[in-house]
């Protein structure tokens, strides 16, 4: 079964690409907390890349998500003109869900950066991609989000909870 691989398969070609401001805030604090998990993942499975690297691969290269599967997210995203790393992200996303259809052993992290590609996720769901800038800020609706480094982003408090309530309630404070 790959019950979650087409679950993620189906959000990513469910998401509206187009940006909008008004949620800026909350993608935000959402790839602040994608940050802290990657960072928590990547020490977990001793990757020196981080932190938009293919968690998957470094748990189990051999599971992966269906070629077929792949490719079709990777034709959507083409035709939303979504490329690069937001491609990236997504295929990892889907490589993380086949790890759990498969039912891999995962190395021990808490449960709070038990999925760690759900904040990246919601941030495309609300409202679209990002990139990376040569200064080493990651950009998010002109914000820029430093990078800065995995070892100051393990931290055991996540910057947001992943509700769509508290998600709604820090764009609203912005306006």
């Amino acid at each position: 079964m790959n019950t979650h691989v087409t679950a993620t398969a189906k959000r990513i070609k469910a998401i509206h690409w187009a940006g909008s401001f008004d949620k800026t805030p909350s993608r935000v604090a959402l790839l602040r907390e994608y940050l802290r998990r990657a960072a928590w993942w990547a020490s977990a499975v001793k990757s020196t890349k981080w932190p938009f690297f293919d968690i998957a691969a470094a748990v189990n290269p051999k599971v992966r998500a269906a070629p077929a599967q792949v490719e079709a997210v990777e034709a959507h995203l083409s035709e939303k003109l979504q490329g690069g790393l937001v491609l990236d992200c997504c295929v990892r996303a889907l490589h993380f869900a086949a790890l759990l259809d498969a039912g891999t052993k995962l190395p021990r992290v808490t449960d709070s950066v038990a999925l760690p590609f759900e904040p990246l996720l919601l941030m495309f769901e609300r409202g679209g991609g990002f990139h990376m800038e040569g200064s080493g800020l990651i950009d998010v609706d002109t914000a820029g989000v430093p990078k800065g480094t995995a070892q100051a982003h393990l931290k055991d408090k996540p910057v947001v909870e992943l509700k769509p309530a508290v998600l709604d309630a820090l764009d609203a404070g912005a306006r």
